[in-house]
């Protein structure tokens, strides 16, 4: 991998830590604010929403003025400001509409550090450095929910009011030392308004194979918050998990995620290639969470076994996932890597409403789905003639 590269993983390591210091402390929020559950998964999903409306408006914008750091280093500090206003409001509807700035801000960061990637790789070396690229920042999500945890043990606001100071930082340091991406851009007519691009884009590759990916995309993407925001609300509410010992759980899955795509991934992508790979990743990852979500006992030494293949294989779908999306890129890296990122961001809308809705009534039943949905998404894949013709 070339030194463009290393830079923008470092950088993307530390913004995965900051974007992630505030979710251990978030069920403390809602418990703190008298909330239920619901309003747990709104806020997720609000979030989702702009992050789904903006990925592929802030991915256009970024190939049109060809530069990746802009559309890095700016949001940074929107989402820093709208972080420590998140953290610090009162009522759901100021929580909300600070969720839309942060949301949207964010999109634009993670899409372009994807773009930024796809413009310095081809198809050659392109599925290792996304492999890096995602164990690295998934590690970092691990960290970020320790040193929030740690940061917010005794008062919640303390990780707002850091992530928020990091954020800013990060996007200093991104403007002096980030180097430009080598983004080339074909000119492609396009709508004079942006929103009527996303339809349109959508129309274009839906029918396609990159459309069948899109569609695994937002499956998984369900699937995956599902999960994630059932297990915090879950360590909170019914194991009374401190943000501490939800920040220890999250670095523990975070270690053995990191090296699960360090070691495993390419191993097996090289070996069967990306598209068995993610079919066989996506059918484990399915089959163990739904042993676990039946399991009484999740401290017994079956259980453990089974929650640490679990783990495994469901940190290794991403990389294998984006890594068939940016191959069918070409020319408009930003635009699918947005288009991407939207797809990722309906999955989480409605993973985290379906999560939230039934937490309190059926704790289990966000992971019963989720574990549905990675089997199904198996089948998906494993019978779609579009991807066999790609």
């Amino acid at each position: 991998m070339n030194k463009k590269i290393n830079h923008l993983i470092t950088f993307m390591f530390f913004m995965s830590i900051l974007a992630n210091t505030a979710h251990p402390v978030t069920p403390e929020l809602v418990v703190s604010l008298n909330m239920s559950s619901l309003m747990y998964g709104v806020m997720f999903a609000t979030m989702s929403i702009a992050n789904f409306t903006m990925s592929p408006i802030w991915g256009s914008l970024s190939d049109k003025y060809k530069s990746r750091k802009l559309f890095i280093y700016l949001p940074s500090i929107g989402y820093g400001l709208a972080q420590i206003g998140f953290g610090f409001s009162t009522s759901p509807i100021m929580i909300l509409i600070f969720r839309v700035f942060g949301g949207g801000f964010a999109a634009s960061i993670f899409t372009n550090g994807m773009a930024y990637i796809v413009d310095e790789t081809d198809h050659t070396n392109r599925s290792k450095a996304i492999v890096y690229y995602t164990a690295v920042t998934g590690f970092g999500v691990s960290l970020g929910y320790l040193v929030g945890g740690y940061i917010g043990a005794n008062d919640y606001h303390y990780a707002f009011i850091f992530q928020s100071l990091g954020l800013i930082t990060h996007a200093i340091l991104v403007y002096f030392l980030l180097p430009e991406s080598n983004v080339k851009v074909k000119d492609i007519k396009t709508s004079k308004h942006f929103i009527f691009q996303i339809k349109e884009d959508l129309k274009k590759y839906m029918p396609t194979a990159l459309g069948t990916l899109l569609l695994a995309v937002l499956l998984t993407s369900f699937s995956f918050i599902a999960y994630t925001t059932g297990i915090n609300y879950y360590l909170k509410k019914y194991l009374s998990l401190n943000p501490l010992q939800i920040g220890y759980y999250m670095a523990f899955t975070g270690i053995i995620g990191m090296l699960a795509n360090i070691y495993l991934t390419p191993k097996i992508s090289r070996k069967y290639g990306d598209k068995k790979s993610l079919k066989y990743v996506l059918l484990i990852t399915g089959i163990t969470l739904m042993i676990l979500s039946m399991m009484e006992d999740l401290l017994s030494p079956i259980s453990m076994i089974v929650f640490l293949i679990f783990i495994f294989f469901i940190s290794m779908f991403k990389p294998l996932l984006q890594t068939m999306v940016s191959n069918l890129s070409k020319d408009e890296h930003g635009k699918i890597m947005g288009l991407q990122n939207s797809a990722n961001s309906v999955g989480m809308v409605g993973g985290s409403l379906f999560a939230g809705t039934l937490l309190d009534i059926y704790p289990k039943a966000p992971f019963v789905m989720a574990a549905i949905i990675f089997i199904g998404s198996f089948f998906m894949i494993l019978l779609s003639k579009k991807l066999k013709t790609s």
